[in-house]
Parts: structure tokens; C-alpha cells; sequence
């Protein structure tokens, strides 16, 4: 049985809650603001991930699989009946392995930022900042960890804060979360899901551009392609009124709609 994940644990009504999973080198706190401005009765539950934030560590990488089954020993031990899963980038992928594994509990999926696998490409280079963060800690990728990620996006308190958070993590937890993603594909996982699903794009994201979420999009039976024209890689924490909307949207015309 998984650890249960560090959370937090926003009560509300219904049988249906929403399940946040945070990107790559971030943590639950990415959804604060999605979170504020959420007014409506669902429950919330907003993780750390293994090897993130506070949740416990692990001797090994950890992939998408693996996190789906952390994530259904929370939604149990929450008491929480059914779930849409949102995720970003990362924590795309990761909310797609677990949509996909616990159809019983996952009623809908929102995937942000998302991506089919870690490309070439990209692997290439995760692996280089893993072996470089392990030699020389955090600072040793900043700031252009962040620069890329915040493309047109305002250099504000909000930016700040994300930088002082992702620099301040345990180095080795974080690589240890790079390696456990190198060789993700979540192809299959995507074709086999049964649930309604919304994936959106950020419009300035170099790093997961559009072209990804609509490969995506592609592969799901059921499933809404949204581009946002305001955020770059981390939507949630960069547009977190205009994710709100899509998700309250979402859940009335494609989730709840002749649900009790």
C-alpha cells in the first residue's frame, strides 16, 4: 500500500472532488490561487508528489504509473468518492496514468500543458540538469529553469514566489522526480481513457508547446482542446481565474450532467 502523500484537504459537498497534481520541481502550493478563487461545493485535494514538497521520499525514481497508484491511496484516504484529476505538464502525464488505471474513481480529467512522452529531446536534457543539480545544487540551473517556463509572463510576486520555491528544494528529491520521467509514454494511457477529458494548451509554453496538447487531444475518445492565450508552461499558477472558468465549465456540460 503507498504512503499517503503530504495534502491538503479542502472539505466541500457532493461525491465528486477535484484531485490538483503539480508540475515537475513544484509542489501543492502551484494551486493556492485555483484553489482561492474556487466557489463552488466540490472538495479540493492539492498534493505533493513523492520526492516533492512534503510528502515522503522514495530510494528510487518513481514514473507515472507508480504516482497514479499514490494518488488512489489518497483519494481513499480522503474519503473522497470520485474525482476529476487536473494536472500539469508533468503532472499531465501523471493525472493521465491514473485516469487510466482507476477508472472507478476518475469521472473526468483536465490535462494542462500536456505532452504524449518525454521526447528525445528532452530527455536528453532532463537527464543533464538531474546529474547537475545532484553535483551543484539548485542554483546550478537558475534562472533559466525559469526563464523558459514564464515566457510573456510578468515578473511580479507571483514569479518571484515560484523561483524562491523551486530554488529552495531538496536537489536530490528533484532529480530523483526528473529520472522517474525520462522514459515516460503516455500514449496507451490516453487512448484507453473512458471519462471526459479537457486539455489545454498554454499559448506561450516553449517548452510543452500547443502542437503537444493537440497530439494529445488527439488520442482521447472524448475529449475538448482549449488554447489559452495568457499563460506559458505552468497554467494553473499563471492563469489560475482562467483554468477556473474552463474547469467549472467542464464539470457542468461534460462531468455532472445527469450525475446525482
Amino acid at each position: 500500500m503507498s504512503a499517503v502523500l503530504h495534502h491538503v484537504l479542502r472539505p466541500g459537498t457532493g461525491k465528486t472532488g477535484l484531485l490538483l497534481v503539480h508540475a515537475l520541481g513544484a509542489d501543492h502550493r502551484m494551486w493556492d490561487d485555483f484553489i482561492a478563487l474556487w466557489d463552488r461545493p466540490e472538495p479540493i485535494i492539492a498534493c505533493d508528489l513523492r520526492n516533492a514538497g512534503a510528502s515522503p521520499r522514495s530510494a528510487t525514481p518513481i514514473p507515472p504509473e507508480g504516482h497514479s497508484d499514490d494518488l488512489e491511496a489518497l483519494r481513499i484516504a480522503c474519503g473522497v468518492e470520485r474525482t476529476v484529476v487536473i494536472g500539469c505538464a508533468i503532472g499531465a502525464m501523471i493525472a493521465a496514468a491514473y485516469a487510466a488505471r482507476h477508472p472507478h474513481a476518475v469521472v473526468g480529467a483536465v490535462l494542462t500543458n500536456p505532452a504524449l512522452r518525454t521526447v528525445p529531446t528532452a530527455r536528453a536534457m532532463l537527464a543533464e540538469r538531474a546529474e547537475l543539480v545532484r553535483r551543484e545544487g539548485m542554483a546550478a540551473v537558475m534562472p533559466g529553469a525559469a526563464e523558459r517556463a514564464f515566457l510573456e509572463q510578468p515578473r511580479d510576486t507571483r514569479y518571484d514566489g515560484w523561483v524562491e520555491r523551486f530554488s529552495a528544494q531538496d536537489a536530490a528529491a528533484y532529480a530523483l522526480s526528473i529520472e522517474g520521467v525520462l522514459d515516460a509514454d503516455v500514449s496507451e494511457d490516453l487512448r484507453s481513457l473512458t471519462c471526459p477529458a479537457l486539455v489545454i494548451a498554454g499559448a506561450h509554453d516553449v517548452l510543452l508547446p500547443p502542437e503537444l496538447a493537440r497530439d494529445v487531444h488527439a488520442l482521447i475518445p472524448r475529449s475538448r482542446y482549449v488554447l489559452d492565450e495568457a499563460a506559458a508552461h505552468f497554467l494553473p499558477y499563471q492563469n489560475p481565474r482562467g483554468l477556473k472558468d474552463l474547469v467549472a465549465e467542464f464539470l457542468d456540460r461534460d462531468v455532472l450532467a445527469g450525475r446525482a
